[in-house]
């Protein structure tokens, strides 16, 4: 059994393509992220079983803070997905409602959660040759205080820079905002230079008070002061300063 983990974040799912003998599964899911406002109690995560075969599937709800430049998931019992496990006829499709239990007003700010839905195997088909992929996705979920602030003020709360990380640098940003940043097409801009792509896509997020950080596959030489980057901040294109300390060169 092969288990591929994608992250489904704002970009569409994609289904993985296998070499050889292997089947791959029909699992879809609509939306890739769902957000809650103050007067909105319940959600639905569509699952679509676009294969020839029955399909079952499990549905989690995980807490989600980021610690150390990582993503940490625990348990918790503020939303509930109904129904959490559940079956599915070849070209059917199943609503799960994904509930909040405690529907009062945020007052410290945005909360973060993450679905993960996991195609469950078959024992049946356990003897079959070759080898049978099944899919997680791994869903953002994020309830709102009140009305989400636009991109140019999620921005302005962002605070980038270059660090040691090991015997390399990282890229490294703190969130100083009370939502989220949702970062794609990232480019680092040396002055003078060329520019250096970090990702063609989705980064990652950097949830509201917390800090992350990605390893960059490039030398400090080439990241002098003045460097800036160029980053899609909740989908809209800008411009920031990255501060550069004391890196190994």
């Amino acid at each position: 059994m092969v288990v591929r983990s994608l992250a489904r974040c704002a970009l569409a799912a994609g289904l993985l393509s296998v070499a050889g003998m292997a089947n791959a599964s029909g699992l879809q899911i609509a939306p890739v992220g769902l957000e809650f406002l103050p007067s909105i109690p319940a959600q639905g995560l569509w699952l679509t079983n676009t294969g020839a075969d029955v399909l079952h599937a499990q549905v989690r709800v995980f807490r989600w803070t980021e610690a150390g430049g990582k993503d940490v998931l625990t348990p918790t019992r503020a939303l509930v997905a109904s129904p959490p496990m559940l079956g599915l006829a070849p070209n059917s499709r199943q609503l799960v409602r994904v509930i909040r239990l405690d529907a009062t007003d945020a007052s410290g700010g945005e909360d973060a959660y993450r679905l993960l839905v996991d195609e469950l195997p078959q024992p049946g088909r356990q003897k079959q040759t070759g080898v049978r992929y099944v899919l997680r996705y791994s869903i953002p979920v994020f309830v709102e205080p009140g009305k989400p602030p636009g991109a140019d003020a999620v921005a302005a709360k962002l605070r980038w820079s270059l660090v040691r990380d090991g015997e390399g640098i990282a890229l490294q940003l703190r969130n100083a905002g009370a939502t989220h940043a949702q970062l794609s097409d990232v480019s680092l801009l040396p002055p003078g230079g060329t520019p250096i792509k970090v990702s063609s896509g989705l980064l990652g997020y950097a949830l509201a008070g917390m800090t992350m950080r990605w390893p960059l596959q490039v030398s400090a030489s080439r990241l002098p002061s003045g460097t800036r980057l160029k980053v899609a901040i909740n989908g809209k294109p800008v411009e920031q300063a990255v501060a550069v300390g004391d890196l190994p060169r």
